[in-house]
């Protein structure tokens, strides 16, 4: 340090020496500290690490060097632990205790588990890991610290909070840490640093004719195990969707794509749209490449041929550039409709129905709901008891053994509890189920100023004005095995409360002998806690159970005041609480063990109120600074801030468990609700409570969709969904609901609209509206790319699923359409309509429609119902003529008729591998035909007696319809069912195992040899209908004669579906459930025994559980492996194109080179000679003017 006094010179060395003595303490040399003038490696990393200061004398403003403070903050210690290795291998602490473990790891600069490290890992341009791996391959596949931390650091974007220096520091500290983990790794057994001869930090080896060690090296391969470990990379390959990415493409990159089209024709099959994506997102093909990801390239391919499927709806393997960018283009319109379906709208309640004719005494400063006895408890400003409504705002009793006012109440519906905290410092237990009897009466240190009841913990904390939060065990409360308060007091402790009272709020203590008693109903795993819950910023990590660390933790000093806790809140998905108060923070703790987590600083004011949306996992907070802030309860800084408010914020309010709504109110009265899926926290309504009077307070009743506004009355609002009802699926009565596994769907349908739902995380993705006549019904195709449409005017439209758009329209009946079928692996539709006719028709063209074959007059009435089965080639009609007709698939010609019912057919299905159908008519009888092609049967017989029949009884008096089948037919005889759902909403289950073991029915072969694409003549069966229609209504035609006459047909299950008819049942294999739409505008989903798995619903309180994941491939694994063949030759056929086309480049240029330093060699040659002959020639001339030639 040249220039300084030999005073400060000396000081130095001395302070040098104190570091080195001190750093060998903890087992490592100080390597270079004992010169002055130029600190040693490990001293530079001291402080680069520890201090901003150049020099190592320098000092801090309290006195204090920073690398020896009196009291150490939470980072640096922190640092500390993170960063020393021990003299035997082990980790140690900052006080020097061994940890467990393998090497160091970073500290936690973000408490609750998330680092600033993995912060700025997830910042990584992915794009340029490629870049990354071939700057380490350039310096030898090694990086050093400072090579690796600028390398990092220039390819990540800014990160909120975080400046260049602790970019920096961090990536410094991650190379020392993978360094650290490698040599761990490779070592067998911990050695010590005198075996070894390593020094402390850097881990260098010590030579004793060397001066400086070289530094430690890190390896891509370590660097990419990093991000592997982490699921950095794996996180982005398998949250890549092409579709989203493809819907928001830049405009500079659709002309390299229009130009890949038209150089392969404008006519892409699915491997050149395949090797055109790859090479459109090469880097994430890269990132499978780099990191060995075996499984997301599969999955990645498998998104790519979906893509091109949901682009080829009409099957041809061929996708143009129009129909490319057409795709994207509806894909994008079609982005805003789940949003504009969500969007919650709010109407004041009708005065005639809700009105508010409570006398109130004075301002209600808090409210809670009871569910389960749906009303409203409120507490009034300076009143002495508790108040009751109901959510009508009907005034009820009253609750008033309270010696002073109530501040505020909690209910546990759980325990049925209604807890009543009270300004004479005492929680009251009431039992709401039980006439609100007093369970018992805690007399607390300080008065409760909020409550809160955590269902993950089964804790009710509270919090008071000094910041101090207290976990209450209601166990212990309801057992009583306490004594906090003790009814035999009587007068006495009621004196001594009122004396209590007298003195001011905050101020007043308890006169009684038993202090301290009440923390027996504390939770005891949380009171155990070191430290206490206190809402109370420290300079170090709060609560943390390192003794060491608390000694050095201090609090913050606050003015009076400045610690009242304002509201409580649990995050239930995050087993988190939060609590906020007027100090301006927002505090993270553990609702198990009570410990500290984080603290959320941003609010510029005190904060008044919080809300959770559980469905993005984001924390809401307002206060008196006016703005919204929204956070990730594990980041410290907030996510976004909303401003909108013109006061302060007092209510907060998610619109329910699913929703991404939430309602803010201020003291002025202004309400805004706002949208949190939107990247722009949109504000979707403002309403201005009319009454004028300060609010207070917001009160969300979700049962009845109602919010009520809490201030000088009571003003009640009325929500509802744009979407429909929250209860239920949709607004109108069910026509029919299936599932697609191909494509992870649900697809639903009522008389105006069609709407399909993401099986994964039950959320409606589209609709599909028909314009014109009412829906009857619809299927949808093989692949789940076309959904065809069927009205009651006879049209049959076809629209996409991906974009629901309406690609064209099928051949129209002349009357309503009662059935559409989708005849798999043909690309047929099968329609019949109330015209008497069914149709065959072909699907396959884009554009043009054409019939294969028709057959009219196939019934004398309307035809109610239809089944087809490909693997007998037969389809079976009903109708309200009470005849069942079998027809031949290939020709329409008709096979038999099954005379028997009479009355109106109902619904009809096979039982596929077996030769079976099923029955139904309006009496309640269901009937199981043979229909095997047995000798003796012409294509005209008439078969008049059944195998057996049964009546779906709901009682002796009661015989209700079935509307639908879904027959299980299985190999196994003893797996086989009937499942039947009728006009009453019941399903049952009907055994058929006896039925083919009397009857000797085993499974038959698939019909063969057979054309469905034959073109066969309009077909009339006008006469024979007509004579079918009489004869099954005849007196000498028996109802139903069997041929078995015991009854073989067992009920195997029961159970009520829905509260009215049961309009379809149908069957998924994978998972194995069944989906049942009602008239009750229900869709459930059960499994085979009958329980309820999960309800399809837009806007419920019950959480969606259907057992699909996201990256399930459900494409052929043997088309996936076939295509990443063709992409991976592909990609090394360019490779070695590119690599020959640069050694190609790279000879001409030598080839080039070549001649041109031919010429100058040549030149320069020339120029040798000629050089020596011009000075010999000036030599003669010279010679000869100086003297004559002779003499020379």
């Amino acid at each position: 340090m040249a220039g300084k006094n030999p005073k400060d010179a000396t000081a130095d060395g001395n302070l040098l020496a104190k570091v080195g003595k001190t750093i060998q303490e903890f087992g490592a040399d100080a390597m270079g500290a004992t010169n002055a003038d130029s600190p040693g490696i490990t001293m530079r990393t001291l402080l680069n690490r520890y201090t901003q200061n150049s020099s190592v004398s320098e000092t801090n403003e309290d006195g204090e060097h920073l690398l020896f403070p009196s009291r150490l903050g939470d980072e640096r210690v922190g640092d500390l632990r993170g960063s020393t290795l021990s003299g035997d291998g082990d980790q140690r602490g900052a006080g020097g205790e061994p940890r467990r473990g393998g090497p160091a790891h970073a500290n936690t600069d973000i408490p609750g588990g998330v680092t600033w490290l993995d912060q700025l890992l997830r910042q990584l341009d992915h794009g340029r890991l490629p870049l990354i791996k071939d700057r380490f391959l350039q310096r030898g596949g090694n990086l050093p610290s400072e090579d690796f931390a600028v390398l990092m650091a220039g390819q990540i974007g800014e990160v909120e909070g975080c400046d260049e220096r602790l970019v920096i520091s961090e990536f410094m500290r991650l190379h020392e840490r993978l360094a650290i983990e490698g040599d761990f790794a490779n070592s067998h057994s911990p050695r010590t640093r005198q075996e070894t001869g390593q020094s402390f930090i850097t881990e260098v080896a010590v030579d004793d004719d060397v001066d400086v060690a070289p530094e430690k090296l890190v390896s891509w391969n370590m660097f990419a195990k990093l991000l592997l470990d982490q699921g950095i990379v794996g996180d982005v390959v398998r949250n890549f969707n092409f579709v989203r990415v493809l819907s928001h493409i830049e405009f500079e990159k659709i002309e390299p794509l229009h130009d890949d089209f038209e150089l392969l024709g404008n006519s892409l099959t699915l491997e050149q749209f395949l090797i055109t994506m790859r090479a459109q997102f090469q880097y994430m093909f890269e990132l499978t490449g780099l990191f060995d990801l075996l499984e997301e390239e599969r999955q990645l391919v498998s998104q790519l041929v979906e893509l091109y499927e949901m682009i080829d709806v009409s099957g041809s393997n061929s996708v143009s550039w129009a129909e490319f960018t057409t795709f994207l283009v509806d894909q994008g319109m079609n982005e805003d409709v789940p949003r504009k379906f969500n969007v919650i709208s709010f109407s004041e309640s009708p005065a005639h129905a809700v009105r508010d004719v409570t006398g109130h005494q004075s301002y209600c400063e808090k409210a809670c709901y009871l569910r389960q006895c749906d009303k409203i408890a409120f507490v009034e400003h300076d009143s002495k008891c508790l108040r009751f409504c109901s959510p009508d705002l009907v005034p009820q009793e009253e609750l008033s053994d309270f010696a002073q006012a109530p501040i505020c109440a909690e209910y546990i519906e759980k325990l049925g509890y209604l807890v009543v905290s009270c300004s004479d410092l005492s929680l009251s237990v009431f039992d709401a189920n039980n006439k609100l009897k007093l369970v018992r009466k805690i007399n607390t240190k300080t008065a409760q100023l909020v409550l809160c009841w955590s269902e993950v913990a089964q804790v009710l904390f509270s919090a008071d004005h000094e910041g101090r939060i207290y976990p209450w065990d209601m166990s212990q409360v309801r057992l009583g095995t306490g004594s906090g308060y003790d009814s035999r007091e009587g007068h006495q402790d009621e004196q001594r409360r009122v004396e209590g009272a007298q003195q001011p709020l905050g101020l007043r203590r308890p006169q009684r002998d038993d202090q301290g008693d009440f923390r027996k109903f504390l939770k005891a795993e949380i009171e155990a806690q070191e430290r206490p819950m206190r809402h109370k910023e420290t300079d170090a990590e709060y609560g943390s159970s390192d003794k060491n660390q608390c000694q050095v933790s201090r609090e913050i000093r606050t003015q009076g005041g400045e610690n009242i806790v304002t509201m409580l809140l649990e995050l239930p998905l995050l087993a988190r609480l939060a609590s906020c108060g007027v100090d301006r923070n927002v505090m993270i703790w553990d609702v198990y063990t009570g410990r500290w987590m984080q603290t959320l600083k941003g609010h510029t004011m005190g904060v008044r109120c919080m809300a959770f949306a559980a469905s993005i996992k984001v924390l809401v907070s307002g206060g008196y600074d006016y703005d919204l802030f929204v956070w990730n309860p594990y980041v410290k800084t907030s996510i976004h801030q909303i401003p909108g408010h013109q006061a302060p914020i007092v209510a907060i309010e998610v619109l329910g468990s699913s929703s991404n709504q939430v309602l803010s109110a201020d003291t002025t009265g202004v309400m805004k609700t706002w949208d949190l899926a939107s990247s722009s926290y949109q504000c979707l309504q403002t309403i201005v409570v009319g009454d004028g009077s300060a609010l207070r307070g917001v009160l969300s009743v979700p049962m009845h969709k109602r919010i009520i506004v809490v201030g000088r009355s009571f003003v009640a609002y009325d929500y509802q969904n744009a979407g429909g009802s929250a209860s239920q699926t949709d607004d109108q009565p069910i026509i029919k609901a299936v599932y697609h596994p191909r494509i992870r769907v649900f697809v639903t349908a009522c008389a105006t609209h069609l709407r399909i739902w993401d099986a994964v995380t039950g959320a409606m993705t589209r609709t599909i509206c028909n314009r014109g006549s009412d829906i009857t019904d619809f299927c949808l195709d093989d692949r789940g790319r076309k959904v065809f449409i069927a009205d009651h005017s006879g049209r049959i439209s076809v629209h996409s699923i991906a974009t629901a758009c309406l690609i064209k329209e099928l051949t129209p009946h002349d009357g309503e359409v009662s059935g559409v079928i989708y005849c798999d692996g043909d690309r047929n539709v099968l329609t019949v309509s109330w015209d008497r006719s069914i149709v065959v028709h072909d699907e396959s063209d884009k554009k043009l429609t054409m019939v294969w074959r028709k057959a009219r007059n196939i019934h004398k009435d309307d035809i109610s119902c239809a089944a087809f089965s490909r693997h007998l080639g037969l389809i079976a009609t009903g109708s309200s003529d009470c005849v069942i007709a079998l027809h031949e698939y290939e020709r329409l010609r008709a096979r038999s008729h099954l005379l028997g019912h009479k009355v109106e057919i109902t619904a009809v299905a096979f039982i596929e591998l077996y030769a079976l159908l099923a029955s139904a008519d309006v009496s309640g009888n269901v009937a199981i035909w043979d229909v095997s092609a047995r000798s003796g049967y012409s294509h005209k017989s008439v078969v008049e007696q059944v195998l057996t029949h049964f009546i779906n009884m709901q009682s002796l008096e009661r015989s209700p319809a079935v509307t639908c089948f879904c027959p299980i037919g299985e190999e196994d005889p003893n797996a086989c069912r009937l499942y039947t759902g009728d006009e009453d909403g019941n399903v049952r289950a009907w055994d058929l195992s006896r039925l083919l073991m009397t009857a000797n029915i085993l499974p038959c072969e698939p019909k063969a040899n057979w054309d469905p694409h034959k073109r066969a003549p309009a077909y009339d069966a006008g006469p024979t209908a007509e004579a079918m229609a009489q004869r099954t209504v005849a007196l000498e035609t028996p109802e139903l004669q069997l041929r078995i006459s015991t009854q073989i047909v067992q009920q195997a299950l029961s159970w009520t579906a829905h509260t009215d008819s049961v309009r379809s049942l149908g069957m998924c294999k994978t998972p194995l459930c069944i989906i049942t739409a009602g008239h009750d505008q229900m869709v459930k989903i059960w499994t085979r025994e009958g329980d309820l798995m999960t309800v399809l619903r837009p806007h419920g309180q019950t959480a969606w559980h259907f057992p699909v994941q996201p990256d399930e491939i459900t494409i052929d694994s043997k088309l996936i492996d076939k295509l990443q063949v063709v992409m991976r030759r592909q990609f090394f056929e360019e490779e070695n194109r590119q690599t020959s086309l640069k050694h190609r480049n790279m000879e001409n240029e030598v080839n080039t080179e070549r001649p041109q330093e031919r010429v100058k060699d040549l030149n320069h040659k020339r120029q040798v000679p000629s050089s020596k002959i011009a000075q010999k020639a000036k030599l003669g001339l010279h010679l000869q003017g100086g003297s004559p030639r002779g003499d020379v």
